[in-house]
């Protein structure tokens, strides 16, 4: 017999765009929580005493939470409650986003930070599974694209209002306080979604497998084997550069975290175009193509990388006003290509498995992210800068080599294109 939702669960409706909009919202918190930590990075290293490469690893035990509790997280995401698991998460990653703020070291940092990584795994599955449960699956890519839209929104607040809190009330600290009230507040908010239960085609429940059968069959299917690495290669570049942009201008420009922050801000908010218009693209190739979802993806990266690279040559000649100018427009273009193709491969991990796997499947991409990708991606740039004498030079050379890794990712995302249609066919024939 097929699986699928319960009966009462409404696809579309105010229902639908309840979830949505909490979801959203929820989802700009988190990242506004994280981004915060970049922007005030090189003010709290000074404070600290820390080394690049202590900072790096401040980065790297935020992923290492996730990554130890993403899976349980996703499991029981699927298995008990979407809407509880998403609203109690929140409430953990905001609690300690405000010890954050307390702490005195680097281990008290360093185990902080972990609380706020485990406490985000559970929000992206949980909010990728429900937003896209709630519509059709022609609207997926789009309704997904608002979804990842409020990432950079949160990218935004955090730069914007993090950097200018530092640098006026009180140093670094400061935003690390305020940012931790929205997210419990929105947690308590996420107990009055929608949520689904499976059922039979028949009425009876579903009896849910054992984890780690769950795991085998997702492991099986093909698109997601090469989506899954693809996604850990592009983690290396956008979590490299969204930890290590602000002090690169601060080393370039001798400026404040303020301006710094202000600067990434300007620049992101140009960049939400990119979530949005990836979403209705990706939708649009879908129809023509089943794997078109993935191949958006792979073109939207592969440009990314090259915007990249060309923002970084200003290195060579740091007081070329002509140079400067040229690499300053290429940081929008980058910021809307590297943010497109996010909700097409959320979307694609809901398209090729049964309702059963759908917190789970994005919970591995989410996993595969920051093992295989974003949580050594900011230890990796801040080494080789290091191992380069540091400084404006050093850093832009360890941003650098991060940003090639999205090669790999557009590479591995074609060739997962290649099993989209015949992963839905079986998905959409099981019984």
């Amino acid at each position: 017999m097929k699986i699928q939702e319960s009966d009462k669960f409404k696809i579309g409706g105010p229902r639908a765009t309840y979830v949505l909009i909490i979801c959203s919202i929820l989802n700009a918190i988190a990242y506004a929580d994280w981004q915060v930590m970049a922007v005030v990075l090189q003010p709290m290293k000074v404070s600290l005493g820390l080394t690049d490469s202590q900072v790096g690893a401040v980065s790297t035990i935020y992923f290492i939470g996730f990554i130890l509790f993403s899976l349980p997280v996703a499991h029981l995401i699927d298995t008990w409650s979407r809407k509880k698991m998403i609203g109690l998460m929140a409430m953990v990653f905001s609690a300690f986003t405000l010890v954050t703020g307390f702490a005195g070291g680097l281990v008290s940092l360093l185990l902080a930070r972990f609380g706020v990584g485990a406490g985000e795994a559970g929000f992206g599955p949980g909010g990728t599974a429900l937003v896209s449960a709630s519509y059709p699956e022609e609207k997926r890519g789009a309704k997904l694209g608002i979804f990842n839209l409020f990432v950079t929104l949160g990218v935004i607040i955090g730069v914007i209002s993090g950097g200018y809190l530092s640098a006026h009330f009180g140093g670094w600290r400061t935003p690390f306080y305020i940012f931790a009230i929205p997210g419990i507040i929105l947690g308590i908010l996420a107990f009055f979604m929608q949520d689904y239960s499976l059922t039979k085609t028949d009425g009876s429940d579903y009896v849910h497998e054992p984890f780690l059968a769950n795991l085998k069959q997702l492991l099986k299917i093909p698109t997601l084997r090469w989506l899954y690495v693809a996604i850990g290669m592009y983690g290396v570049v956008q979590i490299a550069v969204g930890t290590w942009f602000p002090a690169l201008l601060m080393r370039a420009y001798g400026i404040g975290e303020d301006k710094a922050g202000l600067i990434m801000g300007l620049v992101t908010i140009i960049g939400l175009i990119g979530p949005i218009t990836g979403g209705l693209l990706a939708d649009k190739w879908h129809k023509k193509r089943k794997g078109g979802r993935v191949l958006l993806a792979a073109t939207s990266t592969a440009f990314a990388v090259l915007f990249l690279l060309l923002i970084l040559i200003d290195a060579f000649d740091i007081t070329n006003k002509t140079l400067m100018i040229f690499c300053a427009s290429m940081m929008p273009l980058f910021s809307i290509s590297i943010s497109m193709g996010f909700p097409a491969i959320a979307a694609v991990s809901q398209d090729v498995v049964p309702p059963k796997l759908k917190g789970l499947s994005w919970g591995v991409g989410l996993l595969a992210f920051y093992v295989l990708g974003g949580a050594w991606g900011p230890i990796l740039a801040g080494s080789i800068s290091d191992a380069a004498g540091g400084g404006y030079k050093g850093l832009s050379l360890g941003i650098a080599v991060a940003g090639l890794f999205g090669i790999i990712a557009s590479v591995l995302w074609i060739v997962a294109a290649r099993h989209v249609a015949s992963d839905m066919k079986k998905v959409n024939e099981a019984v």
